[in-house]
């Protein structure tokens, strides 16, 4: 018996109770409730007759399980009143008529599985890293062979064996692994790495990380654990396919080094897929709330300010392509291929222009590069090559990466300083800590310095027609000055977003 005095014998019946009609079963309850609602107002009767659906939330969505493991549905009335009394049951208010949806209140859900719920187990881990390293480099690797046929087709008959050779000795090169070439009888090392190709490496390694990460079933665990472990799987498997690739192009004519190959590959590997793992595992918000606003701000501005930096460089070096238009038309047509060649040539020398991006930033900044017998080679893209220091009004590009340090500053002053909505539907706007921003000024300095020298290093390397010398700029002296001229740009874009603030509070 219950203590109202029900037998628990025979399962209650189940009717939804409309707006206004008495429930049978609470006649004492209801009166109650529209008693006190007469006192207060006319709608407040309806709380007392909302009606309240079961949420399970330890098994997906659909019908109720009974304890025997069936399913029925919970308005069939199999249910005794031992097993509904057990339900959890949330409350969905009907609203008022006219009521605004904004101003209701919200409850903050927590992400992931619900509490008490195993993470359903994924794929193994050496099975996810393979495949999904393996479509990473083919994606690439696909692209680049049917290029390399069409091209040697125009030619004449195809070397399918030389072709892949070609191809797999490219897609090293991209990977920064030195080749020894033969160039006039004369053995050559060849370590100029194009790093557009590089990028997409990088990339699509990275995605590599993503489904990785996924395939395990980690994906928003938070766990460092799984995010490093699905890292160093696609970095293993990333590493094995460079010593393959290595063993698979040596040639008479090319000598690649298998365990340099493998050393490389596993580095960019373990990096590319780290970064798709860590965001795919929730690993990177986890560290972004436990890190400082300071240093948080500081190192998302110095990333914006690299980019902007890398940016003016990029456009630096098509102005200067296009004032030497003649002259790279000239060099275009010294090769003697077809309309194929033509376009190989051309994507040759888009695979090198994140190079001379990198190189006309280190020239804006000031250390400049190391040209040496790159005309030589009479690619186009290096027909923009400049042969001396900027001369008249060229100075004033010299201003432009001072510039992009003072944006990237701004950008972060604005996004500090917007309003935010709270969870109460109020608006406000944080107050303005401005010494915090000038020190994430300096640290957005010291970042941009970091990556652009790291730029730097992986744009320069030695070719076969300039013997040992390293070609592209000093990596110390481009991180000092790009560390620098970032710096004042972001404390001067600080300092004018705070006149600027000021001046409209006035106003």
């Amino acid at each position: 018996m219950t203590e109202h005095g029900e037998s628990l014998g025979a399962p209650p019946e189940l009717r939804r109770v409309e707006p206004g009609e008495e429930d049978p079963a609470r006649p004492d309850e209801v009166s109650g409730a529209r008693s006190r609602a007469s006192e207060t107002e006319p709608d407040a009767a309806r709380v007392a007759v909302r009606e309240t659906v079961k949420l399970d939330l330890s098994r997906p969505a659909g019908p109720a399980r009974t304890p025997d493991g069936s399913d029925r549905d919970v308005a069939d009335g199999d249910y005794g009143d031992d097993v509904v009394a057990t339900m959890d049951t949330v409350l969905i208010p009907h609203g008022r008529p006219g009521e605004d949806v904004s101003t209701m209140e919200t409850v903050l859900l927590p992400r992931g599985r619900p509490a008490g719920t195993r993470r359903p187990r994924g794929a193994p881990l050496p099975v996810a890293a393979l495949v999904n390293t393996g479509w990473a480099a083919l994606q690439l690797l696909g692209p680049l062979f049917l290029l390399t046929v069409a091209v040697r087709a125009a030619e004449g008959p195809i070397d399918w064996a030389l072709s892949l050779r070609f191809v797999l000795a490219g897609w090293l090169l991209g990977h920064g692994v030195p080749l020894t070439v033969a160039l006039d009888g004369r053995l050559g090392a060849m370590e100029l790495a194009p790093l557009a190709l590089t990028a997409l490496a990088l990339w699509r390694v990275s995605r590599a990380g993503v489904h990785t990460t996924r395939a395990i079933g980690a994906q928003g665990s938070g766990s460092f654990r799984q995010a490093a472990l699905a890292a160093g799987a696609v970095g293993l498997v990333y590493g094995v396919f460079g010593v393959a690739a290595a063993a698979l192009a040596q040639a008479p004519g090319l000598l690649v080094l298998p365990w340099r190959a493998g050393l490389h590959c596993a580095v960019l590997g373990l990096a590319a897929g780290a970064l798709g793992s860590v965001r795919a595992g929730g690993v990177l918000r986890r560290l972004a709330r436990s890190t400082p606003v300071l240093l948080r701000d500081g190192v998302r501005a110095g990333v914006v300010a690299a980019l902007l930096v890398l940016a003016v460089g990029a456009g630096a070096v098509g102005l200067a392509v296009a004032i030497n238009g003649g002259e790279a038309a000239r060099d275009m047509a010294g090769f003697s291929t077809g309309v194929l060649g033509q376009a190989g040539l051309t994507l040759l020398s888009l695979a090198y222009g994140p190079n001379l991006a990198v190189w006309a930033a280190s020239y804006l900044l000031g250390p400049g590069f190391a040209a040496g017998t790159l005309p030589l080679t009479q690619l186009p893209v290096f027909a923009g090559v400049p042969d001396g220091p900027l001369r008249g009004a060229g100075w004033l590009l010299t201003v432009l990466p001072l510039l992009a340090g003072a944006a990237a500053a701004v950008l972060m002053a604005r996004r500090r300083l917007r309003p935010r909505r709270t969870r109460h539907g109020d608006v406000v706007t944080p107050p303005a800590r401005w010494l915090r921003m000038c020190g994430s000024a300096l640290a957005a300095g010291v970042v941009a310095g970091l990556l652009l020298a790291a730029a730097a290093y992986a744009s320069g390397g030695a070719l076969p027609v300039t013997g040992a010398v390293r070609t592209g700029p000093v990596v110390w002296q481009v991180a000092l000055m790009a560390a620098l001229v970032v710096t004042l740009g972001g404390l001067l874009g600080v300092a004018g977003f705070w006149s600027w603030r000021g001046f409209r509070r006035q106003a």
